[in-house]
């Protein structure tokens, strides 16, 4: 009592300790004096360090734990309850991690890769379980001071392995108390000897035990459950490593006294053991006995005679299934008067028995048991029965004929007179299962549905070959409420007669078949249904031209639930589903987008089912939800499903249509927003689930005002950045729980808020130590959010926000200036270049006459048209000229010497342009022209040669190449390509308005400095 108040005051005074618990990797429980840790399915690679002291359960299950160091649980002296299953742990010996432990009573280690025993287990241990290891030895040391062990569980340690063999030493149990002790799945050779006395329940299931002798129970007067099944199974067809016993007849070797001494024994299962013979000393002293397991032998002839039932007069449930392992079909099935013995009878399984007709005598000897309620005869292959026979029992509430070749289609009765009990061909042979796959096979038969045994009596012909329901063949059954008729090939067209013989039913299953709706007289019979389950019957509705109809719903007064769901319904002939009763609606698995896209009509479909409050519509391929469609929507839902379709977005206006709605599901959709207001739209809603979008962020205010919503469910969606006002309503009401996991959370400094909110709300996060982690910053994607220190990182940070402005201005105008002359190098360059020019560009000077001199090959009539079509045309008309060219041909004297008027041209002009062909080359005038232009870079120390290479010439001399190296932009050459010549026009106006000194290269300038 003191601890809980120092905890609740603990609580109530700080929120620290709330904040640390959200940092643990579990789930934390209190009830009464208990404190449970749930760390199940976290990924865990160790046991975290900062478990609560005053734990008293912890659940480790299901995670990657690989070793245990001794200081583990160093601080938890108050634990009973330790659950390590299903994960790598190794134990190492002498460990003693669990020595320290004085409280702890029960500690599970199954399915790890544990090789030896745990030693140094704390005396005061009630429960071990060491199921699914690799435990191969077993001796009295390891039981030394473990007098209180009530449980041990060792199943399946030596069972995968055919070379592995277990070893339990004689007197390994002798001083422990053991009540229950299971070594199943181990391989052993024979039941250990020296067994407790105290122990009540033994189970050796699938072992190679071939014999079980008179004594090595004798003293076993506690046990009250045995199971040696599967020891001597049969081998056709198993799906695991089988062999045969060694034994005469290949069956298990039972002595006649081997089960005289227990004489507390309730429940005895030797299923799975090939037995042919049973002797009724075996159960001579049973006198307690109530359920007894014998299927999966060959005990067919032993059931015909029948002389151990006398011996049985306790026995509650008995399972004979599969006792015909030669698969011999009978005509008939065959009962010992024996049976009537059984006078405590109430459950009897006799699946797998094969006979092909069931008539009312060949059930004579149940007829006196009146505790008899649930007869189960499925998997027999049965062709014909005559269900009126079923009225002679007394209290039968389940009738299972499931799995069988029923058709009610011939003359059953006239059948039982003319056939005998006569057997079919012997020859006739299949082979069936090997073992009975449900081990807690109890009173009813697997896959009968909890809501069909609710509604009283059950009558089961799912998985049979009824194609067509005859009225006159299901007599007999008038007390049924529960009709299962899945798994057939049924595509009756139901006109209101069917099932006139079934008054009471209340529960009828159609699903599965191949069911026509077209009349709405159908089951108009059935005044008291209450649900109609005609789900997967999608054959007929995806036959176009043919009647859709479910008009026969409005007859239906009392029903309650209807299942239309998988039937690929796309259109309707009756527009609109009408019941003032039906409650819940499943619809998954049908075509609402196409009958919602094409008939604008359907948008009526649910309006007229006044009374629904469930309706599910997921697996419908939506990709959008039509306008105020929710207004034609019953107002009494209080939930609707739209999971698992592809919407893009949802319009949360329409929430208004439905006042009353409590749960919506809109999970594994595409929805990349959420509405700005939800309380605008709702006022009821309490829980929504949003789970598996696309959603990356939350509106600020989109639970203001909200009073309704309870629980949140944003799991696996793309959120960067959650925010408190989002979550936060305002209004003194606070979420309960809020699901966050594997979002890619950017853990920055936006984050601040929602974790001073998260210490300070009582709303719980789900797995958020282990499944809410980080994406962003790089360095801690995948830590648990709630493990960073955003708060102390964050809070008065001025000079890391103002390092951010900084580095995020530089990044941007770095990002800018390469984006920006990656894709406008052409434009930048031009625009340089042309303000360079502007600039830069010297003065004329008042010597200079023209802008450049021309020299090229006069006699090359293409070469004077290019230089007066083309060179004068670029460099005269435009380009901004100062001064005109000098062209021999224009401009030169006449009378003048040629040597003059060479001199005068070069010397009055800024640079001499050189149109270099083969031709110029050959001419004296080149090598003139080029004498006096190397005469004013002597004098003056000004380059005015400009070489303009129309065609490839001097490709070996070594000046034109030392040229190029010194100074390229003074050789141009014609370009091939039409797109680069406005580039070599714009080179050449550069190279002929820039003095060029004397010494231009760099390479140049430090050869001669020798730098």
């Amino acid at each position: 009592m003191m601890f809980v108040l120092m905890l609740m005051y603990s609580v109530c005074s700080s929120d620290g300790l709330s904040w640390a618990w959200r940092k643990l990797p579990c789930d934390v429980m209190f009830s009464n004096r208990s404190v449970l840790m749930d760390c199940s399915g976290r990924s865990l690679k160790e046991i975290p360090k900062n478990l609560l002291w005053n734990s008293t359960e912890l659940i480790f299950s299901h995670n990657e734990i690989r070793t245990l160091p001794k200081d583990a649980f160093w601080n938890l002296t108050n634990v009973t309850r330790i659950n390590l299953r299903k994960n790598l742990l190794q134990l190492k010996k002498d460990s003693r991690v669990f020595s320290r432990l004085a409280q702890l009573k029960t500690l599970q280690l199954d399915n790890n890769n544990i090789s030896a025993f745990p030693r140094d287990l704390p005396p005061g241990l009630q429960t071990l379980s060491l199921n699914s290891n690799h435990i191969q030895n077993i001796g009295p040391l390891h039981f030394e001071g473990m007098t209180k062990l009530e449980v041990l569980k060792l199943n399946e340690n030596c069972y995968r392995s055919v070379k592995c063999k277990i070893i339990i030493h004689n007197k390994t149990f002798r001083n422990v108390h053991l009540t229950v002790l299971e070594l199943s799945k181990n391989r052993l050779q024979k039941i250990p000897p020296g067994l407790p006395r105290s122990l009540q329940n033994l189970s050796l299931l699938l072992n190679r035990i071939e014999y079980i002798d008179a004594f090595v129970l004798q003293n076993q007067t506690n046990l009250r459950l045995l199971d040696l099944s599967g020891n001597c199974p049969f081998c056709f067809n198993a799906p695991f490593q089988c062999t045969p016993c060694q034994t005469a007849n290949r069956s298990l070797e039972i002595h006649s006294d081997a089960f005289s001494g227990l004489v507390q024994l309730q429940d005895l299962r030797l299923s799975g053991n090939s037995l042919t013979t049973i002797n009724p000393s075996w159960f001579q002293n049973l006198t307690t006995l109530k359920y007894l397991y014998l299927s999966f032998n060959s005990l067919v002839r032993e059931f015909e005679s029948g002389q151990f039932f006398s011996v049985l007069p306790r026995v509650e449930i008995v399972d004979f299934s599969y006792n015909n392992p030669s698969q011999t079909i009978y005509q008939r099935l065959k009962l010992s008067t024996g049976f009537s013995s059984l006078k405590s009878l109430q459950t009897l399984h006799l699946e797998g028995y094969i006979f092909s007709n069931l008539c009312e005598e060949d059930l004579v000897p149940l007829f006196a048991l009146k505790n008899l309620s649930v007869l189960n005869l499925g998997v027999n292959f049965l062709q014909n029965v005559n269900l009126s026979v079923f009225r002679n029992f007394q209290n039968l509430s389940l009738i299972s004929l499931s799995d069988n070749r029923l058709m009610f289609t011939g003359h059953t009765r006239m059948r039982c007179k003319r056939q005998g009990l006569s057997y079919q061909d012997q020859d006739d042979h299949r082979e069936g299962p090997y073992i009975h796959t449900d081990q807690e096979f109890r009173r009813y038969p697997p896959f009968t549905k909890h809501e069909c045994l609710m509604t009283g009596p059950v009558l089961d012909l799912s998985s049979n070959s009824i194609f067509h329901i005859n009225p006159l063949y299901f007599t007999g059954a008038e007390d049924v409420t529960c009709l299962n008729l899945s798994f057939n090939f049924i595509a009756s067209y139901f006109n209101g007669t069917e099932f006139n013989h079934f008054p009471k039913l209340k529960y009828l299953d159609l699903s599965n078949n191949r069911v026509y709706m077209h009349s709405q007289l159908a089951f108009r019979e059935l005044k008291e249904l209450e649900v109609l389950d005609l789900s997967h019957n999608k054959h007929y509705f995806e036959v176009a031209g043919v009647r859709h109809s479910l008009a026969f719903l409005k007859n239906l007064e009392f029903l309650r639930v209807l299942n239309l769901s998988w039937n690929e319904i796309n259109t309707l002939t009756n527009k609109t589903l009408d019941s003032a009763s039906l409650n819940e609606l499943q619809f998954q698995g049908n075509r609402l987008d196409i009958m919602w896209r094409k008939n604008q009509e359907f948008k009526n479909l649910f309006k007229n089912l006044s009374n629904l409050t469930r309706l599910d519509i997921s697996y419908n391929k939506l990709c959008q939800i039509p306008e105020d469609i929710f207004s034609c929507f019953p107002q009494t839902l209080t939930y609707l499903s739209v999971s698992r379709n592809t919407l893009t977005y949802f319009e949360w206006e329409q929430l208004r249509y439905l006042p009353r709605l409590e749960v919506l599901d809109l999970s594994k959709n595409k929805l990349t927003q959420v509405t700005e207001k939800l309380s605008k739209h709702t006022s009821s809603l309490k829980v929504l689930d949003l789970s598996s979008n696309l959603i990356a962020r939350l509106k600020p205010s989109f639970l203001q005002d909200d009073r309704s919503l309870l629980t949140l469910n944003l799991a696996f969606n793309r959120l960067t950045q959650v925010s408190d006002a989002s979550l936060s309503s305002g209004s003194g009401h606070s979420l309960r729980l809020l699901h966050l996991e594997r979002n890619p959370i950017h853990c920055t400094c936006d984050l601040l808020d929602f974790i001073l909110w998260l210490k300070k709300s009582d709303t719980v996060l789900p797995h958020l130590a282990t499944d809410v982690l980080c994406d962003l910053p790089e360095a801690k994607r995948g830590h648990p959010m709630v493990d960073l220190d955003i708060e102390n990182a964050c809070i008065n940070n001025i000079i890391a926000q103002i390092l951010y402005v900084l580095t995020s201005s530089i990044i941007i105008i770095m990002l800018s200036a390469i984006i920006t002359v990656h894709m406008f190098y052409w434009d930048i360059s031009y625009i340089y270049n042309f303000c360079r020019a502007k600039i830069k560009s010297h003065h004329s000077n008042a010597d200079c006459t023209y802008d450049a001199f021309v020299i090229y090959d006069t006699s090359d009539s293409a070469v004077e048209e290019w230089v007066f079509n083309h060179l004068c045309f670029e460099l005269e008309e435009r380009g901004g000229r100062v001064h005109p060219l000098c062209l021999a041909e224009r401009d030169w004297t006449p009378g003048t010497s040629v040597m003059d008027n060479l001199n005068h041209s070069v010397h009055r002009s800024r640079k001499s342009i050189f149109v270099m062909t083969e031709g110029l080359v050959r001419s004296g005038i080149f090598k003139m022209a080029a004498f006096l232009a190397q005469q004013r870079l002597l004098e003056e120390g000004v380059d005015v040669m400009v070489l303009v290479l129309l065609e490839p010439v001097l490709r070996r001399s070594r000046i034109l190449n030392l040229r190029r190296c010194l100074c390229g932009h003074s050789v141009l050459e014609w370009p091939g390509n039409p797109a680069a010549k406005d580039w070599f026009w714009q080179n050449l106006r550069n190279a002929i308005r820039f003095e060029c000194h004397g010494v231009q290269s760099k390479i140049f300038t430090n050869y001669f400095s020798g730098r």
